[in-house]
């Protein structure tokens, strides 16, 4: 059966790429940039008709949003060890901040990136990319208050969290932020997981860097 990924370099489907190289399931990358709009084109709107990457085809299957494909893939190959076993406090952790980075974190970027699903006249623009830039930052400092205490993002093994994590950092570093002065506990924990191989296999296989 056919497992394919469908991506946008540099997206939040950066995660789910990480994780199936670290559950080590072979699979096909299919590549729909949004940069290119190729997420709206008719190929991909067949797949997914919300237009959102990623999706994911596994055994037939065809799954969207982020916190349930990392979710799904992280239980059905539990030897991985990447996602916590089922029903204990560690799982509930993970789903919470699963939760938090698609609705709250992603969503703040969101709103620099694409102003136009926040406001119907192009006017507030300005003021809705400022509103996702000090809520974005809020964040990526919730992020680090969290990793000053925490060597990762659950119970200090690595997680389905932990790449995502590793999206929005790469996206205030191409924001311009001040990361490393601002949010010193989350570079040490980049730079840490920038040393497995599967992160940088991903990032090389993306054509992507963590820093601009």
């Amino acid at each position: 059966m056919t497992t394919a990924l469908y991506y946008s370099p540099g997206a939040c489907s950066f995660a789910p790429h990480v994780v199936l190289r670290e559950i080590g399931l072979p699979f096909e990358l299919r590549k729909f940039a949004t940069a290119d709009r190729r997420h709206l084109s008719p190929e991909y709107l067949a797949v997914n008709p919300k237009g959102q990457i990623p999706a994911l085809l596994i055994d037939g299957f065809v799954l969207t949003e982020n916190p349930a494909i990392l979710a799904y893939l992280g239980r059905k190959y539990s030897a991985a060890g990447v996602y916590p076993s089922d029903a204990s406090r560690d799982e509930a952790r993970c789903l919470e901040l699963l939760a938090w980075s698609s609705n709250t974190a992603h969503v703040a970027y969101a709103q620099v990136l694409r102003p136009e699903r926040f406001a119907q006249s192009s006017e507030a623009y300005d003021f809705v990319k400022a509103s996702g830039h000090s809520n974005f930052q809020r964040c990526l400092s919730e992020i680090d208050a969290h990793l000053a205490q925490n060597k990762l993002a659950v119970a200090n093994r690595f997680s389905v969290v932990d790449p995502y994590w590793l999206v929005f950092f790469r996206w205030g570093a191409r924001e311009g932020y001040d990361m490393k002065n601002q949010y010193p506990s989350y570079c040490r924990y980049v730079d840490a997981l920038c040393e497995r191989p599967t992160i940088a296999r991903a990032l090389q296989v993306e054509g992507i860097t963590v820093w601009p």
